[in-house]
């Protein structure tokens, strides 16, 4: 009664104070707009016109979602981590196009705005993936990258901006899942780190394969969550994010496969469900994934040219990216993949440079990030110690932990900072789910332990012995 009187006492925002604040931004956002449309090329000034626009689209979408979630203070999360994904876009595109003046965005903006003039002339004969001595997943982003700036003109900003965005709603899409797979985690420490963790906001900002296949991960996680969690509309999601994964990356969609398999093997049965229908969803989804498993090494093999895929053409493949990441600087020694160093792969992977390895700027940001998140990990002990029974309780977790070790032992092959740094974004979804764990207390372990020796249920197994 007291919170209620506190509500209704509490004054709203008067509508004076809005337009009062609103109204200069608006002025000088004109201001500003005009100056740029007179003065600067429209690959410049158009930032100014998409960023609006994608911020204006995205707003209903959040707020809505927000109303469904318990924590109010998710709402204003998203919008923040919105903004800043998109401002994010800026100083990536700084770091390509200024001060490195390379990089696979400025092909894509390059190949993009001539296949916008062919779009524009309803010519689509230009889009055959592999063409141009690319790889199908390089021509995929091209393609796209040709869509976009047909839809918002040749703006290379523009495009960094579009990346951004559909990264973000990459980001959201995890964020969904782990609500579905991890209902009673702690979802605003995850959207915190999820969403702001520096790694996350930079480098899926950029035209280029990051920004996609954060989406397709995204999309398709959320699909595995909802598969393993026995909801609706998971087929769905897992096509779309599956295929959008396996144009780009699919080899990711292999290790995808794995983790959603193993989840869904390890996961419990509900004692709500009948034991023969239970047996036969299980076997028809065991079948499902077994046929996207066929499908996904088929084009594993074909993506890489390989005529077999097993055990020594996959090391071979492995050992010859390591060869390529040894060029450009930011090197460094290892082992390379292998179950022996496993535990040394994961540490790599997930947290290296380390302080005394920096020799640049960048270099020490993501080895001060990397500190950040072992510390973490080391503060989260409570909340690890709850993995082990939660495994076929939430097969979810179960997906994320196959799908982390499988990531870094495959990308141990690169053997380069740089590299890791952009790529572990990929995983970096998957890895936060761990830190946003229920804590687990002396308390609330006897309390389950009391649960289950007093308060079991009566299993459909149980009730047929009886009978």
């Amino acid at each position: 009664m007291a919170d209620l009187k506190a509500r209704v006492a509490t004054p709203g925002i008067k509508p004076g104070v809005v337009v009062a604040v609103l109204l200069p931004l608006v002025a000088g956002y004109v201001a500003v707009f005009t100056y740029a449309m007179h003065n600067t090329s429209y690959s410049t000034w158009s930032a100014l016109l998409v960023a609006p626009i994608l911020v204006t689209v995205s707003l209903p979408v959040l707020l809505r979602f927000a109303k469904s979630e318990h924590d109010t203070r998710i709402g204003p999360i998203l919008v923040t981590a919105l903004v800043l994904k998109l401002a994010a876009a800026i100083p990536r595109y700084y770091m390509v196009a200024v001060m490195y003046e390379t990089g696979d965005a400025l092909r894509y903006d390059r190949v993009g705005a001539i296949l916008r003039q062919h779009f524009q002339n309803l010519d689509f004969t230009v889009v055959q993936l592999g063409d141009s001595g690319s790889g199908s997943g390089t021509r995929f982003v091209e393609v796209v990258t040709g869509i976009i700036y047909t839809i918002i003109g040749p703006s290379i900003i523009g495009g960094f901006l579009f990346f951004s965005w559909l990264s973000f709603w990459g980001l959201f899409y995890f964020y969904r899942a782990f609500r579905v797979g991890v209902p009673d985690g702690d979802a605003r420490r995850y959207a915190l780190l999820l969403f702001f963790l520096p790694s996350m906001l930079f480098w899926p900002s950029s035209i280029g394969k990051e920004a996609w296949m954060t989406l397709a991960l995204g999309i398709t996680t959320y699909g595995c969550a909802l598969l393993l969690a026995r909801r609706r509309g998971a087929s769905i999601y897992l096509a779309i994010g599956l295929a959008a994964v396996l144009v780009v990356r699919p080899h990711m969609a292999l290790i995808v496969i794995a983790g959603l398999g193993l989840g869904y093997v390890l996961r419990a049965r509900t004692t709500e469900r009948a034991v023969k229908l239970s047996k036969i969803r299980t076997a028809f989804g065991l079948a499902v994934i077994g046929l996207g498993t066929m499908l996904v090494i088929r084009r594993v093999s074909q993506f890489f040219g390989i005529d077999d895929f097993n055990l020594d053409t996959a090391t071979e493949t492995l050992d010859y990216a390591g060869g390529q990441s040894s060029q450009g600087g930011s090197e460094f020694d290892s082992a390379g993949p292998s179950l022996r160093s496993l535990p040394m792969d994961v540490i790599t992977v997930l947290f290296r440079p380390f302080a005394f390895e920096v020799d640049s700027l960048q270099a020490l940001l993501a080895a001060l990030e990397g500190t950040f998140l072992m510390m973490l990990f080391i503060l989260s002990i409570p909340r690890l110690k709850g993995i082990p029974g939660r495994l076929r309780k939430q097969p979810y977790i179960t997906y994320c932990v196959t799908y982390s070790i499988l990531f870094c032992f495959i990308f141990s092959a690169f053997q380069n900072f740089g590299i890791l740094a952009r790529q572990r974004v990929l995983v970096f979804p998957m890895v936060l789910v761990l830190l946003a764990l229920p804590l687990v207390t002396s308390e609330s372990r006897r309390s389950r332990e009391r649960r289950a020796t007093h308060g079991r249920p009566i299993t459909h197994y149980a009730a047929a012995a009886r009978q």
